[in-house]
């Protein structure tokens, strides 16, 4: 079996009270789940706008628009999800303006003073305001 050296390539690091400094490293945020809720590390990286190639599952489809924002794959097909990967990290332009877009869907619905207001409406139409 081939041994690789990850030590250049690849940071192991722990919990982090700061995660932007880790994310903005990345070019692409990869989030390969099985099942996933509303994953709040896929929000943070969208609101650094970094793209990202994330398995269909859980809440992640209505938190990333598929080939707009990044790139959704199946969960049992690491095929599909590697070959998301190659094609995002070779078409620099268009990682960029999945960057773009993936940083103003955060904004334009996942922000604290958008989900301020969409608590606020539920909250509302709960109580007959």
């Amino acid at each position: 079996m081939k041994t690789r050296r990850l030590s250049n390539s690849v940071i192991f690091a722990r919990f982090q009270s700061q995660p932007a400094d880790f994310l903005g490293l990345m070019d692409i945020f990869r989030l390969l789940s099985f099942t996933e809720g509303t994953s709040m590390t896929l929000l943070e990286a969208m609101s650094l706008g970094i793209p990202t190639v994330a398995t269909r599952v859980g809440g992640t489809p209505e938190i990333v628009a598929d080939d707009e924002t990044g790139i959704l794959t199946e969960s049992d097909n690491l095929g599909e999800f590697t070959g998301a990967l190659k094609l995002l990290l070779s078409q620099l332009a268009k990682r960029k303006q999945r960057a773009q877009k993936a940083k103003q869907r955060f904004r334009d619905r996942f922000s604290v003073a958008k989900m301020v207001k969409q608590y606020q409406r539920l909250y509302e139409a709960g109580t007959g305001y």
